[in-house]
């Protein structure tokens, strides 16, 4: 089964925005909609995402700059290009930026849902392929990944744990805070960033070195790693 998206569509038609936005929904994936590309910072949380679905013609800056912006920033990104632009010019344009699927306007539902799954499937494949397992030791309090071992208090163990089990090894905040109340009174989401930054913190210093927990906007937290529980 092909990978859960976090996915940004950056179009200014509202109503073509909404309807590609819905459609991506209805596929399983985390979908927002931005009106102009100086909406998605390449420095904030939301412009974490694994798909750029953009079209080219923006007022501002356009989407060959945002996609070339953010591909500096987050070389593993996937970005899918809509646009009415059509000629050989534009397209090797388009690909020269950083498109991985260009296509151009209109561009029916069925098209659009095929290059989506398409995409998702070519990132869980990547995913598998280069990302080393990290190892969880329940009982023995620790973790092991491609560059050691290292301690972890029982609040991080549960966090790990709990996410390795849910679908798409993703949680809401309201779920992290429970596991996290029983050892911090009142706790807040203040509080769990705090523990999820020592735990980044913990899983750097054994060898991962990518996005290992990464803010879900307006949501909670996915873990970015396959892992074994022991």
């Amino acid at each position: 089964m092909a990978a859960h998206l976090n996915i940004a569509v950056v179009e200014d038609n509202d109503d073509l925005r909404e309807a590609i936005v819905e459609v991506l929904t209805a596929l399983g994936h985390r979908v927002f909609g931005l009106s102009c590309a100086e909406e998605l910072s390449d420095g904030d949380s939301q412009a974490m995402i694994d798909l750029l679905v953009v079209d080219l013609n923006l007022p501002g800056e356009d989407g060959v700059s945002l996609s070339r912006r953010l591909r500096g920033t987050q070389p593993g990104l996937s970005i899918l290009m809509m646009t009415a632009r059509d000629t050989v010019h534009d397209k090797v344009a388009g690909y020269e930026a950083g498109a991985d699927i260009y296509l151009t306007k209109p561009v029916s539902i069925e098209e659009l849902q095929a290059a989506v799954k398409s995409l998702a499937r070519r990132m869980e494949k990547l995913l598998l392929d280069n990302q080393a397992l990290l190892t969880v030791q329940i009982a023995g309090l620790k973790a092991q990944g491609p560059g050691g071992n290292i301690y972890l208090n029982t609040v991080e163990v549960d966090i790990l744990a709990a996410l390795s089990r849910s679908p798409d090894r993703r949680l809401a905040y309201w779920q992290l805070l429970e596991i996290l109340s029983p050892s911090i009174e009142g706790a807040t989401q203040s509080n769990l960033s705090v523990r999820m930054t020592r735990l980044r913190k913990k899983l750097l210093d054994i060898g991962f070195d990518g996005t290992t927990l990464q803010v879900i906007r307006n949501e909670g937290y996915q873990l970015c790693l396959p892992v074994q529980l022991v």
